[in-house]
Order: structure tokens, then C-alpha cells, then sequence
């Protein structure tokens, strides 16, 4: 049932597939920064981000939480 001799076969089958096929590349997420002008093209169209600054604390929240204060 199992054989060592298919089971060498398929490691090395696997590592020059691995090897051969470059793996598909990534649009280069941009992050905007605080007071910039820069417009960000977006799949649905441009954008612009306005910032302001907020109190920082020294407490943990979660992403959910704190994205749902500023509704």
C-alpha cells in the first residue's frame, strides 16, 4: 500500500514544481500616511484620506471595536 520508492518520486516531483513555477505576484498595497495629498486608485475608483489625530491609550481593543466608534 505504501511505498517508499513513490513516496521519494513525489518529494522530488513536488520540489521541481515548487522550484520551476514562480508564484503569482501582488499589487503593492500602499499605505496612505497622516497629511498627505496623494490619491490612491482603487478597484472601485480614486481616493483621498483626511486624517485627524485621536487619543492613544494604553488599553488593547479590538479592530472590530475600535472601527465601530467613528460611525
Amino acid at each position: 500500500m505504501f511505498s517508499l520508492e513513490w513516496a521519494f518520486v513525489g518529494t522530488i516531483v513536488g520540489l521541481l514544481v515548487v522550484a520551476t513555477f514562480a508564484p503569482p505576484s501582488r499589487k503593492d498595497a500602499r499605505v496612505p500616511t497622516p497629511h498627505t495629498k496623494q490619491v490612491y486608485t482603487t478597484p472601485s475608483g480614486c481616493v483621498k484620506f483626511k486624517t485627524h489625530e485621536v487619543p492613544c491609550s494604553s488599553e488593547a481593543h479590538a479592530l472590530n471595536f475600535v472601527a465601530s466608534q467613528n460611525k
